[in-house]
């Protein structure tokens, strides 16, 4: 009776505290849902696309009315003689379904507007001052392009001894609201923010927020100044009394069995002498306990798999990655955590170092899958794809994978740390102080961007059969130029290979619409002139300082003829050769058999337009552009012992 007492009691005891311990020491719940993250997400990225369409065809629009000898004949008149020259159409344009167009003339610093249409239309005031602007009124976003019109010839710009010239404003609607809705759907509560030369205008979403709730902030990289603050609910630690009830009376219950068993036990004297305890030994050193057992195991990948990729392991792994965990000293596998440097649509990225012998350190970027999505099969192809792929392309142009695996139930990507900004940055940074991107530097950096392409379009598997990748979603967002001059291209999360079956859909489109080549918006087959097309529109917006929107809105509204609809390059800059016109505009054509062949023709003929003006380039050239931006960004740039570096990949 004894022994058996204390045994149950042993036994209930020990669950009791361990039930107990569970109830008073599990996790606070809280933060932002997968529901409310994907929202988020989604608001983000449908904003910005439209944004940012929206922002190219009231830009092009204004271009182009400011360029028509229409247009530069009439600003330097009257109003009269303005209206009358739209009545009897000398002046003919007709806006858009919510564009507003205003003409006016600027004289010692005062606009007079002259002509608005449609007529009657609410018009936003700016002066005629140019400029790219935003104004929140109610769920409506308006976007305005301000372009200065000059007269033309000098003899008709003076007017009673006065230089007169012009503006024209075009400005367009964009509706909030389906947005805003989605949000609020999903438990989402926060604001819209738009900050300008109005000040801050502010929307809200859900409940206004309180003063001292804790946010996050994702501001919309296509328009300076626009951002989502949303609300994250705090962290509760809730006390289960149900669970607390039970582990502690069967932890009193267990107690009692013990002292019960130990009063009315007694021992055997005539009981052999009790055997000493076994313990687990180790097999390399017989006979010694094994006393260093994990509570946990990370598991990387080890080697490659038939077609040379990095492969995920332990696929039924049990631990897991707590995101709300992952501060300063925290460890993934073997790297330790420096710091969070951002988060995507698809993963969570970290600044981690790895160390070895005599004081090794490297840093790297770790993506984190979310964990949300690592339950979508669909979702976790598509996350090892991008690392398969990237690890099968070998070049200093294009961000080097250098582990896959899973820990737990997560997965992990390990890439190259890059110590820089991305393309996009310093281009909205150059853009907004009115810098153009040197000539030299420019091509430079073009150059290197087919360069590393192209090693992507060759790239082999293991047995030399070619991989067919392409991009699919080339943009200045998706290329990082580090401190040191380098160039490289990133994110090859929505990358095609001719082996791949399971990324796309009918009717799904990927990729980023303003800067996609025709045939891929449309959603046909695409090949490497797909990626062509988008680097002549990056290499168009670096060149010019002006963005590209070229999106199904664009192609509906403006037709396939004279494709894409730009003006050429050398028009907008006056030190851009001519030549570059011809090659630009025809690598965005939209019929693919006048584009380049592949990115190396295209590199080639840049090469060729530096070769002919005396142009050449280094690592330490646009170094030294890099360190000239990076001085003037705003908010400021921090390295890689700071917060807000951009990591290798972070999407």
């Amino acid at each position: 009776m004894g022994r058996g007492a204390v045994a149950l009691g042993a036994v209930l005891l020990i669950a009791g505290g361990g039930v107990l311990g569970y109830a008073l020491t599990r996790e606070a719940q809280g933060g932002m849902s997968p529901a409310a993250a994907d929202a988020m997400t989604k608001a983000t990225a449908d904003l910005d696309a439209a944004i940012k369409a929206a922002r190219g065809e009231v830009r092009v629009r204004a271009t182009r009315l400011s360029g028509t000898l229409a247009v530069r004949a009439a600003v330097i008149t009257d109003e009269a003689s303005a209206k009358d020259a739209f009545r009897t159409g000398e002046l003919q344009f007709s806006p858009g379904s919510g564009e507003v167009i205003e003409l006016g003339q600027v004289r010692a610093g005062t606009a007079t507007p002259f002509l608005i249409q449609p007529e009657g239309a609410m018009s936003p005031s700016r002066n005629g001052v140019p400029g790219s602007y935003a104004t929140l009124i109610d769920d409506k976003l308006v976007i305005t392009e301000v372009n200065e019109v000059l007269a033309a010839s000098e003899e008709d710009a003076i007017k009673d001894g006065q230089k007169v010239t012009g503006y024209v404003m075009v400005s367009r609607p964009l509706e909030l609201g389906p947005a805003i809705a989605s949000l609020e759907t999903a438990g989402v509560n926060g604001r819209f923010e738009v900050t300008g030369t109005d000040g801050t205008q502010m929307r809200d979403i859900g409940k206004p927020l309180s003063a001292n709730a804790k946010t996050r902030v994702q501001p919309l990289p296509s328009e300076p100044g626009a951002q989502l603050v949303v609300a994250i609910p705090p962290a509760v630690r809730v006390v289960p009394v149900g669970i607390v009830g039970a582990g502690g009376g069967a932890a009193v219950l267990g107690l009692v069995l013990v002292v019960v068993g130990l009063m009315r036990g007694k021992p055997d004297a005539s009981a052999p002498p009790a055997t000493q305890p076994t313990h687990a030994t180790d097999p390399t050193h017989p006979g010694e306990p094994i006393t260093n057992i994990p509570y946990a195991t990370t598991k990387l990948s080890t080697g490659p798999i038939a077609d040379g990729t990095p492969s995920p392991i332990d696929p039924g792994g049990s631990s897991s990655i707590n995101p709300a965990n992952l501060g300063p000293g925290a460890m993934i596998g073997r790297w330790e955590i420096v710091r969070r440097l951002g988060s995507g649509g698809m993963a969570d990225v970290y600044l981690a170092k790895s160390r070895g012998e005599a004081g090794f350190e490297k840093l790297v970027a770790i993506k984190v899958m979310h964990g949300h999505l690592a339950r979508n099969q669909r979702a976790v192809d598509h996350f090892l794809d991008e690392a398969r792929l990237a690890a099968r392309i070998h070049h200093p142009n294009v961000v080097a994978i250098q582990d896959l695996g899973k820990i737990g139930n997560e997965y992990v990507i390990v890439m190259d740390y890059v110590e820089g900004v991305d393309l996009e940055r310093l281009l909205m940074s150059a853009r907004v102080a009115g810098r153009p991107v040197p000539l030299d530097v420019g091509l430079g950096i073009l150059c290197r961007i087919c360069d590393g392409l192209n090693a992507a379009h060759r790239a082999t598997a293991t047995d030399g059969t070619p991989l067919g990748v392409i991009h699919r979603d080339v943009k200045s967002a998706n290329v990082l130029v580090s401190r040191q001059g380098g160039v490289m291209v990133v994110d090859f999360g929505i990358a095609k290979a001719a082996t791949q079956v399971h990324l796309t859909v009918a009717g799904e489109t990927k990729g980023t619409p303003s800067m996609m080549a025709p045939e891929q918006r449309v959603g046909e087959a695409v090949d490497v002139r797909a990626d062509v097309y988008s680097t002549a529109a990056v290499c168009y917006e670096v060149l010019t300082g002006q963005a590209v929107n070229l999106d199904l809105a664009a192609l509906a509204h403006l037709g396939i003829e004279n494709w894409p609809h730009l003006p050429p390059p050398s028009s907008l800059r006056a030190d851009l050769p001519p030549e570059l016109d011809k090659i630009l505009l025809t690598a965005m054509a939209y019929d693919r058999e006048r584009r380049p062949a592949d990115c190396m023709a295209l590199e080639a003929m840049l090469e060729r337009v530096m070769k002919t003006n005396g142009l050449s380039c280094g690592d330490k050239d646009i170094a030294r552009w890099v360190e000239s931006e990076i001085r003037a960004l705003v908010p400021p740039f921090e390295g890689a012992t700071s917060p807000s570096s951009r990591p290798a990949g972070a999407s």
